[in-house]
């Protein structure tokens, strides 16, 4: 089974702009993943092609599973 955390924010022009994090720890809250996304919006360290990071649009934790057939 494979994790990731997917942020998802709103950029200054109102597009969408995501970031994925390979296997997060177990048993993240709310309130860790809002401070973290808040950090980054604050900090203005990454670069989108559609403007800055300016609000928080939502994340989620997605699960995939593999079914090997060969």
């Amino acid at each position: 089974m494979n994790r990731k955390l997917v942020m998802s924010f709103l950029t200054v022009e109102g597009a969408t702009s995501s970031m994925t994090i390979d296997q997060p720890k177990e048993g993240l809250t709310e309130a860790e993943v809002r401070a973290v996304m808040e950090s980054i919006i604050a900090a203005n360290v990454f670069n989108s092609s559609r403007g800055d990071l300016a609000e928080i649009k939502s994340a989620g934790i997605v699960t995939t599973t593999e079914e090997v057939l060969i």
